[in-house]
């Protein structure tokens, strides 16, 4: 179901995107009043195709997704164009300022489209976890268990879900910048803290979050199980939904992380448990079996905690209209220079080349976000738009960022980059992005396998 749930996300996911993105070179285009021969998604075997005699357009649908493009007229097509009246339709008859705004088009209405579904994203309010730090290694602050200690801010930017922290330390990282992490208790004092970090923090694997040092803070849950798989370990030993976990081997368990900790170091061990079902107290044996966790062999049970105790950890992030609007064109911008720069940090080695996904990671976190509703499904658009417009927007021949560097150049020698030039360029760049296809590939299998 899950693996459904991922083809169906990601065709639904390339197919907007890609869409948008090249609308954006058929509506320019056509602004300019260039003739459009072919519009198509998609590339290989056309599995739809339709011309409407209004425009003379053939809109067109290929089996493979992974991109698209806008077939505009060139004169070279039209022979002997004398007396042609379209040769004022031809893109190569445009001025290099028309075919430039044509050009990018593209990447640009990409990041409209990101400012769009942010909108919507912020409007209708998007559901997270607060940010509840348990603990900041190599830090001398105290943390009681019985306090939450929430970060409020990173630097001068206000926090209020773990994504919004995420962002600001990498922007933060990526600049070279000092991060002062500001931490609200129960008793609504304030405490900042500096924190040091090390200057290759971005080639480390994983989460940021965790390599500088912050430990999120987990939910204190009871012991009380609320939910127990089929056919997992829990299931097979008797546990119930409603049994309250009391000791395990006769050590006291008292919230649900130390329960955790217990079965995660107890992978095949025999595990004695005391467990309160209605006003009895059973005897149960539970042995955890063997599951991948963090490239370590950690002890598994099947059985998650009653989650009403999650609802002082979730905040909606919610906006009025237009400052949802403002808030949007700003995420999409601060997006839009961070990808710029962790692609530059990738292409000098200063960052992890493992962090680049491919679209198996797409489909992936596709199908989970369309499973979680339309709010966090179009948050992930609003990032890959984001990403597939930044994409386009290197210089790198084939891309659109190429062709707009032939124009920059064309600008200002006052002719075009000579064809043969274009021509080994070109062959340059598909290297290029072959090379980058392969590395995200294998960094899809490398993960699936681990």
């Amino acid at each position: 179901m899950e693996i459904i749930q991922s083809v169906i996300g990601f065709f639904i996911a390339i197919g907007i995107l890609v869409t948008f993105h090249e609308f954006g070179h058929f509506y320019i285009a056509r602004l300019f009043n260039v003739k459009v021969i072919n519009f198509s998604i998609g590339f290989g075997q056309t599995i739809f195709k339709k011309k409407f005699n209004k425009d003379g357009t053939e809109y067109s649908i290929g089996l493979i997704p992974l991109g698209g493009y806008v077939k505009m007229l060139e004169s070279s097509e039209l022979g002997d164009t004398t007396n042609n009246k379209l040769i004022e339709n031809c893109f190569d008859k445009q001025s290099v300022y028309k075919r430039f705004l044509i050009v990018a088009a593209g990447p640009i209405f990409n990041l409209i489209l990101a400012v769009v579904f942010f909108t919507f994203v912020h409007f209708a309010g998007i559901n997270g976890m607060k940010p509840y730090v348990e603990s900041i290694d190599n830090i001398n602050l105290q943390f009681s268990k019985n306090q939450k200690y929430e970060i409020i801010q990173v630097n001068n930017t206000k926090t209020q879900r773990w994504q919004d922290v995420r962002v600001e330390i990498l922007n933060t990282v990526v600049n070279q910048e000092s991060l002062d992490i500001h931490i609200r208790d129960d008793k609504n004092e304030i405490l900042i803290t500096k924190i040091n970090y090390n200057s290759d923090l971005l080639k480390e694997e994983g989460d940021i979050i965790s390599n500088i040092g912050i430990n999120p803070k987990q939910p204190d849950f009871s012991t009380t199980i609320g939910h127990v798989e089929n056919n997992s370990p829990a299931s097979l030993a008797g546990l119930k939904v409603g049994d309250e976990i009391l000791s395990i081997n006769d050590e006291n368990i008292s919230y649900w992380s130390d329960l955790v900790d217990r079965i995660q170091q107890n992978p095949n061990n025999i595990l004695q448990l005391d467990v309160k079902r209605n006003q009895d107290i059973v005897d149960i044996i539970l042995v955890p079996s063997t599951k991948n966790s963090q490239n370590q062999d950690a002890g598994y049970a099947g059985i998650s905690p009653d989650r009403d105790a999650l609802s002082d950890y979730n905040v909606l992030v919610k906006y009025p209209f237009f400052q949802a609007i403002h808030k949007s064109i700003n995420l999409t911008y601060d997006y839009s220079v961070l990808t710029f720069q962790m692609i530059f940090e990738l292409f000098t080695g200063q960052a992890n080349v493992k962090n680049i996904s491919g679209p198996l990671s797409i489909a992936e976190f596709s199908g989970k976000t369309l499973s979680m509703g339309f709010v966090y499904f179009s948050y992930l658009l609003a990032i890959l738009s984001i990403s597939l417009g930044v994409l386009n927007l290197l210089p790198i021949p084939v891309l659109d960022g190429g062709h707009l560097v032939y124009y920059l150049i064309e600008m200002v020698v006052g002719k075009p980059v000579p064809e043969k030039i274009q021509l080994v360029a070109q062959q340059f760049g598909l290297v290029i992005l072959l090379g980058i296809m392969v590395l995200a590939f294998y960094n899809d299998f490398a993960r699936i396998l681990q």
